[in-house]
């Protein structure tokens, strides 16, 4: 998080002493100047941190400086404070609160890790974090009690007032989950920050594997191709790596980081190169040890291997365990307070060990992907653990539960990773499956990524979940939509409603990675887009509304036009208005400059699998065939 400089150290008093005495010099009435925002019967006069503050505090702190002025238009100064005392007209932001002795070390041990304490009284104000992660957190919640709300990184509410009350307050607030996090959602959506404002876990809170020479590389989950590459040691040390069925060793084509984990000396070296990344990283709370990617027959086939095995070489959670334990024992030796994460992933992993459990400081991410035997196709994202296609991995989390209560997280998958923008119904599915996993007290969830359509909505929601999972959803929904679509809310609304219903009377289960085509039928299209048409007509003199209503629109033109299509010689409506369709999605997808469709296929690409357009330009929008195609888009299918 970048901070901004922080002011050279001026006791408070002399501040506020200065402000008067310019005031009297320039003939300002001081009464009519005072700062807008008041504490009881005091003006607020300043924001404070401690004079060793962190870069997270000094965040916070800009953060407060920021919206209040977004606020009131007036700047409110930043303070350093080496005395540890806090003048009246002053909040206190993170450690220097404890430093004053108005909030108690021990009293923060109630809202480990990422909970704060807010105590506003008519004098000053302090706001402080278990850790500076809570800080901030709690600078977000106390702008919340001012009415400042946040939705999605293009929608927040800032009031706009002349003088604000803040009133009296003694909170204290810890999130229901410790990880909240969002698997690569920094590569998926750049420069997308709002996830911290809502109250996710940051990712620079979990371990990143570029520190360990591998520049760029996001994907922390598969971790063992970046603690063990194969280009930096497998041409020295071809044992470290797994043996595969045909009697030879990985030889870095295929499915990456498979290991051969009974190596005592693969293990020491990977241990080091891990001490070595937090060593770097000592701000970071979670570390991920795990396999590669991949189903059991990429996993090691040697002897050693295969006798830490439950079932050998089928059932190798046994295996994992003793490794990752190996890797959390010498990063406890040194860092006894973090927490290394793994993959319960997969059939080679998915059930719980038998003989080797996590130690204490393991946590293990019980992923619901991939079915673990071998006669099932696939699970179902489209309805909780309770849908029958999913009640194999709400048996294996129970088991895990049975044994490991204190060590279970969760990985879990709400999007579709194959046809990105076909309609994807994950949102009930896991507002079903957050209030599973609350009731069974596991306490970290990660997304790996979050669906394309409704977007924001799912994030606003999942994220008031994530603290208070006893949230009214259906509140949350009507909340967000009244503020994000405006007067299209209603429209926005019955299509949310109807695409639910769909999934619900007709039973569609949705695969994360393969398309869904069962849902977007052609009297589902058509009675869509009749009411997104209604939603574009409620905000057509609305630019950002309707480009938020359009967004939406988009992934119902996209299913359609995918399934059905001139090339495949199968529309089920009359070409001029198939022109008509095309010619909206490549509008919007135009304006909103998208590339990828998902399973890399690129938008350009994806063009000309499903119609006689032709592009030249590498970046599709640029080319001039599509400003003609936008215009006429009936002309070009009539002349093809």
């Amino acid at each position: 998080m970048k901070s901004k400089n922080i002011k050279t150290y001026i006791p408070p008093f002399v501040v506020i002493f200065c402000l008067h005495i310019l005031a009297a010099s320039c003939g300002v009435d001081t009464e009519k100047q005072r700062p807008p925002f008041r504490l009881g019967n005091n003006d607020l006069n300043a924001i404070a941190i401690s004079s060793n503050a962190s870069e997270r505090e000094k965040f916070a702190a800009d953060e407060l400086i920021d919206y209040f002025y977004k606020i009131t238009d007036e700047k409110i100064p930043l303070i350093q404070i080496r005395d540890s005392i806090i003048p009246e007209g002053v909040i206190a932001v993170g450690n220097l609160a404890i430093e004053s002795g108005i909030i108690a070390r021990k009293e923060l041990d109630s809202v480990t890790n990422d909970g704060f304490i807010i105590r506003i009284n008519e004098n000053n104000g302090v706001l402080c974090g278990w850790r500076d992660l809570g800080t901030v957190y709690g600078a977000y919640e106390l702008l919340s009690r001012l009415g400042v709300k946040i939705y999605a990184q293009d929608c927040e509410i800032v009031p706009r007032k002349s003088i604000v009350m803040i009133p009296g307050m003694n909170l204290s607030i810890k999130p229901h989950y410790d990880l909240r996090s969002i698997f690569k959602m920094d590569v998926y959506y750049p420069g997308f920050q709002s996830y911290l404002k809502l109250g996710y876990s940051p990712n620079d809170d979990l371990g990143y594997h570029g520190d360990l020479g591998v520049p760029g590389e996001r994907n922390w989950v598969h971790s063992a191709s970046y603690l063990m590459p194969y280009q930096k040691f497998g041409k020295e040390h071809p044992e470290f790596f797994a043996l595969k069925k045909d009697g030879q060793r990985y030889n870095g084509v295929g499915a990456p980081g498979h290991l051969c984990m009974s190596n005592m000396k693969m293990r020491a070296v990977g241990a080091e190169r891990l001490l070595s990344l937090v060593e770097q990283q000592k701000d970071r709370s979670y570390f991920v040890v795990t396999a590669g990617d991949g189903g059991p027959q990429n996993w090691c086939q040697c002897a050693e291997c295969k006798a830490f095995d439950a079932k050998p070489g089928v059932h190798m959670t046994d295996r994992l365990m003793d490794y990752v334990n190996y890797n959390a024992r010498k990063v406890t030796e040194k860092f006894p307070d973090k927490k290394i994460l793994t993959l319960a992933y997969g059939s080679a992993s998915a059930s719980p060990p038998e003989r080797i459990g996590p130690d204490s400081n393991v946590m293990v991410m019980y992923a619901p992907l991939h079915r673990p035997e071998p006669n099932y196709d696939g699970e179902c994202h489209s309805h909780g653990l309770d849908c029958f296609d999913n009640l194999w991995a709400k048996e294996d989390i129970e088991s895990w539960l049975s044994f490991y209560p204190d060590n279970m997280y969760i990985f879990d998958y709400p999007r579709n990773y194959y046809r990105w923008y076909q309609p994807f119904g994950s949102f009930y599915a896991m507002v079903d499956k957050m209030n599973y996993y609350a009731t069974k007290g596991i306490r970290g969830i990660t997304f790996c990524v979050v669906p394309a359509n409704f977007r924001n909505l799912f994030l606003y929601v999942m994220a008031q979940l994530l603290w208070e999972p006893d949230s009214n959803v259906e509140d949350l929904i009507d909340e967000f939509m009244s503020v994000y679509y405006g007067t299209a809310a209603p429209d926005i609304r019955e299509y949310f409603d109807f695409m639910y219903n769909e999934i619900d009377v007709r039973d569609v289960h949705q695969h994360s990675e393969k398309s869904n085509p069962a849902l977007v039928t052609p009297e589902f299209s058509n009675l869509a887009l009749e009411m997104f048409e209604r939603a574009q007509k409620a905000v057509a003199q609305d630019s950002v509304l309707l480009s938020r209503v359009e967004f939406e629109m988009f992934s119902v033109l996209w299913a359609d036009i995918d399934q059905r299509n001139t090339l495949k010689n199968n529309l089920s409506i009359d070409l001029a208005t198939h022109a008509k369709r095309f010619g909206e999605l490549v509008r919007i997808a135009k304006e909103h400059k998208m590339i990828n469709v998902g399973g890399r296929v690129g938008f350009k690409e994806w063009v000309q699998q499903v119609s006689p357009i032709r592009l030249q330009n590498e970046l599709w929008y640029n080319d001039p065939a599509i400003d003609v195609f936008i215009s006429d888009p009936e002309n070009l299918f009539q002349y093809n």
